[in-house]
């Protein structure tokens, strides 16, 4: 039995018995809980715990800020495969506060960001807008090497620099005849 079910079990037991103590045990436990499990890839529940301990009292700016940035995670999350500017929108806030938080799935905020780079660097693609493809690539690059995302970063420069994606021939130099 952990700590939140025996102080539970004592509140049905005597509700009277020390209510402030115990609520102030169940604040923590359940606060410690909800962090534990999001640092172990737990996200939902840690939220669920969170949102109970704050039934007892505010919770503090770590775990108020570990909380906020979990519930972002899991909005960018609700994007994946579906609105990758939006995936890269919330992963890219993510990742730059906790790169490392990870979801039951076990990719990181920072592979995640990386990953929903790229895709949204395809679209960017697809809709031959190539600058902004090239950008979303260099920077995906920057997070991890990918050798399809830098074959994709060629074809983008190239259509940045020339408004096609088709490799350039290189001029030729022809030769000067002497006079």
């Amino acid at each position: 039995m952990n700590a939140i079910d025996a102080l539970l079990s004592l509140r049905k037991a005597d509700p009277t018995y020390q209510p402030v103590l115990i609520d102030g045990m169940l604040f923590t436990a359940l606060r410690n809980q909800g962090i534990d499990k999001i640092t172990h890839a737990d996200l939902e529940g840690g939220i669920y715990d969170m949102t109970l301990a704050e039934r007892f009292g505010p919770i503090d700016a770590e775990a108020q800020g570990l909380l906020n940035w979990t519930k972002l995670y899991i909005t960018g999350a609700s994007f994946w495969d579906l609105n990758w500017e939006q995936a890269v929108y919330y992963f890219a806030q993510v990742a730059a506060a906790l790169p490392h938080l990870t979801d039951g799935s076990g990719m990181s905020a920072n592979e995640r960001y990386r990953i929903a780079l790229i895709k949204y660097g395809d679209q960017l693609m697809n809709e031959t807008q190539y600058c902004q493809a090239m950008e979303k690539y260099q920077l995906a690059q920057t997070l991890g090497n990918d050798p399809e995302a830098a074959q994709a970063l060629v074809a983008a420069t190239n259509g940045c620099n020339t408004g096609s994606t088709k490799p350039q021939p290189t001029p030729q130099k022809t030769p000067k005849k002497k006079p």
